[in-house]
């Protein structure tokens, strides 16, 4: 069963504009942002089945992936 990857916001445009996308399992979530082209360093909350999660955490099988953008402005 492969991991659910919703970019949110302007972190959509990495993946063609899409909604979102599905990887394979077993990659860290630094390692999957990275194969789907997305900066790890973009990524200012991440969220896996609705829970917080470090971005050296171990993807599984059904997992909803949630990336949401750091928010500049000043």
């Amino acid at each position: 069963m492969p991991v659910t990857v919703r970019p949110l916001g302007m972190l959509k445009e990495y993946i063609g504009g899409q909604p979102e996308t599905s990887v394979e399992p077993g990659r860290t979530i630094r390692e999957t942002m990275l194969a789907l082209g997305i900066p790890p360093e973009l990524a200012a909350l991440v969220l896996v089945n609705d829970e917080q999660q470090g971005k050296d955490y171990l993807l599984q099988e059904g997992d909803v992936l949630k990336l949401m953008a750091v928010i500049g402005g000043g």
